[in-house]
């Protein structure tokens, strides 16, 4: 996991960055001056308004570590084979067949995980930003 958020952070980190400065600076110091805790601002105001980001960067996460080979190629062993280099073993094996079936099962994860994401989001965006549709 730790493998995977380091080598997909640069488009996570420029997404939550973009969100993050939609905000106005004076939340903070506003915030500050009435003495309401940091926590309190991060979970009514920067928390909500970010949302659709943090969604998206959690479907990013989720799709790349299902499919990823490039990094974890060299960091597995044998006790802990991943299914994206499952599927390279099997094709250089020439067991063909085998191979799709598991990257079509990956897929079809991938694409069931992403739906069960977007749904999630679909339903806090629907609890949580109401406020966006006025």
């Amino acid at each position: 996991m730790l493998c995977s958020v380091a080598h997909f952070f640069s488009v996570a980190h420029i997404t939550q960055l973009a969100a993050l400065q939609q905000l106005d600076g004076e939340y903070e110091r506003v915030a500050d001056s009435m003495g309401v805790p940091f926590w309190t601002v991060l979970w009514r105001v920067h928390l909500p308004v970010c949302l659709p980001a943090i969604m998206q960067v959690a479907g990013y996460f989720f799709v790349n570590a299902m499919t990823t080979v490039s990094a974890v190629v060299f960091l597995y062993s044998p006790q802990t084979t991943l299914a994206s280099v499952a599927v390279l073993a099997m094709d250089d094996a020439g067991d063909i067949a085998p191979a799709a079936a598991m990257a079509t099962m990956i897929f079809v994860t991938a694409a069931t995980g992403r739906l069960l994401i977007g749904a999630l989001d679909a339903w806090l965006q629907k609890r949580t930003q109401h406020w966006r549709h006025r």
